[in-house]
């Protein structure tokens, strides 16, 4: 039994023939006659007594007629709640991002809880692998570099420079590394194979395999380790900005094997994409380049 025969069947008896009924629903006659038939065979009851002059609920009909209008303003009622809470701007946002490029949106998030006190923000701040994402349900992850999984939809939204820094007293301590090749000498800090978008160190069109000393799934965290002269750490500029400016660390190879990967907004569908996925992801394009330049510029 299809909601569109019951839809039909109920467009007949108000109409009170077959002909208006068709002519209403612009359909061939013949083709209401055989999907009312159709309907009547799939329940296996007669629900209307027809002459040529005539048109009549059987007692199963009338009650069967009732019983779908309840069912069809149900469901009338239930599509316009569920299109409310697609276009509207409240409810839950379910956000997933590493807490460095949260950090780094701190300000657009407040202003975005502002702008919509009715959405409530959930953010995850971790690194969660994109292989790990597909049975999560979230509405928003945010993640560097080439996304891993084809079934999610990938928006870029801002380029980050990736480079290689060391603190002071470790660089003092150990000296410093001359080439890239140099680095297998001397004790490193990576993010964990788990995140395996931002684990390889680029060097031109050259990557690096090293054996860290220190391997951590947070940037966060190895930012610190590496303030604190625990190793060399290849980080996005963004996040080391401070310390460069303050000479907690220094920038190698006078920036020489910089390089750049991109910021993507995921989420599950292209398509019904709430609105408010929509505002939130416009925003943050919008806005974090314009910041991301800035303090990266400042620390040239």
């Amino acid at each position: 039994m299809k909601l569109d025969d019951m839809e039909l069947f109920v467009q007949v008896v108000d109409q009170g023939s077959f002909t208006k009924a068709a002519e209403f629903c612009e359909l061939p006659k013949s083709t209401v006659s055989r999907r009312i038939r159709d309907l009547e065979q799939s329940l296996k009851s007669r629900l209307l007594d027809r002459t040529t002059r005539s048109l009549h609920l059987t007692e199963v009909g009338e009650a069967f007629y009732h019983k779908v209008r309840l069912i069809l303003a149900e469901v009338e009622e239930t599509e316009k709640e569920i299109a409310q809470k697609q276009g509207d701007y409240s409810g839950k946002l379910t956000v997933y991002a590493p807490d460095s490029i949260l950090d780094l949106c701190i300000d657009h998030v407040t202003q975005f809880c502002r702008d919509y006190p009715d959405i409530s923000l959930i953010l995850h701040c971790a690194s969660q692998p994109q292989n790990l994402m597909t049975d999560k349900r979230f509405d928003l992850l945010l993640d560097i570099g080439t996304p891993a999984d084809s079934s999610f939809i990938a928006r870029p939204l801002a380029k980050l420079t990736f480079g290689y820094f060391a603190s002071p007293e470790f660089l003092e301590k150990f000296g410093s590394p001359k080439t890239p090749d140099d680095l297998n000498k001397f004790d490193t800090i990576a993010m964990t194979a788990a995140n395996s978008n931002i684990t390889s160190w680029h060097f031109n069109q050259h990557e690096l395999t090293l054996a860290p000393k220190c391997i951590v799934d947070s940037p966060s965290v190895i930012r610190s380790l590496a303030v604190a002269g625990q190793g060399i750490c290849c980080l996005p500029t963004v996040l080391v900005a401070a310390d460069l400016k303050s000479h907690k660390l220094i920038r190698l190879f006078n920036g020489e094997y910089e390089y750049k990967l991109t910021l993507y907004g995921i989420y599950h569908s292209r398509r019904f994409v709430p609105e408010k996925v929509k505002l939130l992801l416009d925003d943050v394009e919008t806005l974090l380049q314009p910041r991301v330049d800035s303090i990266e510029g400042g620390v040239i």
